[in-house]
């Protein structure tokens, strides 16, 4: 599989390689997934108890969309074509229905956002367009685009939720080009003055909304004024994917190397890599609750993951086979 691109001139984005819902959150009296804490609050089953996923046996994670840690609880999640996939506690866990194909995954604070297409035997409209599960996928908020739209490239604050999607085919509200939103409801334009002419990822700051970074073949480019302007902040080198830390971003360069680059002075650290071969890295996920914890997947469908900052990284999936 390819690295996939995009390029944007002025207004206009071209990809050049292809690669029972509500809008209201859960309700605990209606989900079984959802058990009440006080009043207003509710948590999550854990996975073992779950009605929604079951263990994963005999299956290859592959067709990945993107990984992330939803909802503060060290679950590692893998968005695929085939419906969300957890990894826990040593554990993998596959979701036993609403199977969507999810396209710009992205892992915030209390679930994930996401879009994309049904599954086998959904009654979702096609495509997805912007929708929010905050219970692992059991439960589907649509907020708004069903039927118009499948942001591939999209990417939303951790804490803040502030939303900046690449739409390729206009629709109802927007034009071809890079929107913001704070709360999906209100969308403006971004101007992308000194972003380069082919992309290949988007991602946005956890808290800060006015922080976005830009992957591309000649470097990371960073906006502080959500997207009015953009600084190359690496070599004029080709940067596959990029993730944000509270103080630091992470971001994949040629040669297949992670660097951790400081926010605050643009201090860079290249971390140590697995023994094993690694093909271009397409998603990197932080684990909010431990950034020492950083997890990686390849176009080869391989995922590995570090606890300790690239000192020791343990294969999870080599080539779409778990690692047992």
């Amino acid at each position: 599989m390819n690295k996939k691109w995009f390029t944007i001139l002025g207004t206009t984005i071209l990809l050049i390689s292809a690669g029972c819902q509500n809008d209201e959150e859960a309700n605990p009296e209606d989900n079984p997934e959802v058990v009440e804490v006080e009043e207003g609050e509710t948590k999550l089953i854990s996975l073992n108890d779950s009605n929604f996923f079951s263990e994963l046996k005999g299956q290859k994670i592959e067709h990945v969309h993107g990984i992330g840690y939803p909802g503060d609880r060290n679950e590692l999640m893998i968005a695929t074509h085939n419906g969300p996939i957890i990894y826990f506690e040593d554990s993998w866990y596959a979701a036993k229905d609403n199977k969507n194909d999810y396209m710009g995954f992205n892992a915030v604070s209390d679930g994930f956002y996401s879009s994309g297409h049904p599954g086998e035997g959904s009654d979702l409209p096609n495509p997805l367009g912007l929708i929010k599960s905050t219970d692992r996928g059991n439960t589907i908020n649509e907020l708004g685009f069903q039927g118009e739209s499948d942001f591939h490239y999209l990417t939303v604050g951790y804490e803040s939720h502030a939303i900046y999607a690449v739409n390729q085919q206009k629709n109802s509200e927007m034009d071809i080009g890079v929107y913001f939103s704070e709360d999906a409801k209100e969308w403006e334009p971004v101007e992308l003055n000194g972003a380069p002419d082919r992309l290949s990822g988007i991602a946005t700051h956890p808290v800060d909304s006015n922080v976005l970074a830009l992957t591309s073949p000649k470097g990371l480019y960073v906006s502080s004024d959500k997207g009015s302007s953009f600084d190359r902040v690496s070599d004029e080198i080709s940067v596959s994917a990029v993730s944000f830390m509270e103080n630091h971003l992470i971001y994949a360069k040629e040669n297949n190397k992670l660097v951790i680059q400081d926010l605050s002075n643009g201090d860079e650290q290249e971390l140590a890599m697995p023994s094993d071969e690694v093909d271009t890295i397409d998603y990197i996920a932080v684990n909010p609750q431990n950034e020492e914890e950083i997890v990686f997947h390849t176009t080869s469908e391989s995922i590995y993951k570090t606890t300790n900052l690239g000192e020791e990284w343990k294969a999870l999936v080599k080539n779409g086979e778990i690692v047992e």
